[in-house]
């Protein structure tokens, strides 16, 4: 006699999963619940907000920690596919405004990385676009610790963005500070070249 297990399935977070109509919604009461929160929320806890049973939430995460690295995980992915696809031959304002739109499209997981103190999202997304960036601004190749510190001030007109709940309508402001920072970096660079 053949044995068949039941297919299980993996807990964290993909496209394919949030697809799922029934899955989408309970993530998202599971996230609002997590960012409602202040302290530590427990899984009894969490599924009783959510209004599911304990081994829903453990079907969707393995544990309450691994929420905030899950989502990480998922965002990365994500903005590597929209930089690999949509930024591709376009200019430095272009990437830019790519960046902050693709945060606003994904606010919700942002305020949850911001929440939990993990901001070094936004230096993974610096990295992920350094080569185009690079490669527009004409940087010489080895130019780490400038692209640092222009990620660095970057982040915090982002981080500052941010604490505002990354508002649609100040968006074309936060834009113009990064291409105000971009033509600053380009006129240092020219200094130094000279």
């Amino acid at each position: 006699m053949l044995m068949t297990s039941k297919k299980k399935y993996g807990s964290g977070i993909t496209e394919k999963r949030l697809a799922n109509r029934r899955f989408r919604k309970t993530e998202e009461a599971i996230l609002s619940v997590f960012l409602s929160k202040d302290i530590y929320i427990g899984v009894n806890e969490m599924a009783s907000k959510v209004g599911v049973a304990r081994s829903t939430i453990y079907h969707h995460h393995r544990t309450i920690r691994e929420i905030v690295p899950d989502y990480e995980k998922y965002i990365l992915k994500k903005f590597s596919r929209v930089v690999r696809k949509k930024l591709k031959t376009i200019g430095v304002r272009e990437i830019m405004m790519g960046m902050l739109i693709f945060i606003v499209q994904n606010k919700k997981i942002f305020r949850l990385l911001f929440k939990s103190g993990d901001e070094r999202i936004l230096n993974e997304l610096m990295m992920k676009m350094k080569p185009k960036i690079v490669n527009k601004m004409r940087l010489p190749k080895n130019c780490d610790k400038m692209y640092s510190v222009y990620t660095g001030e970057i982040m915090a007109i982002i981080k500052k963005w941010g604490a505002d709940g990354f508002s649609e309508t100040e968006m074309g402001g936060v834009l113009g500070d990064i291409m105000n920072l971009t033509e600053t970096m380009r006129n240092r660079l020219s200094f130094l070249l000279k």
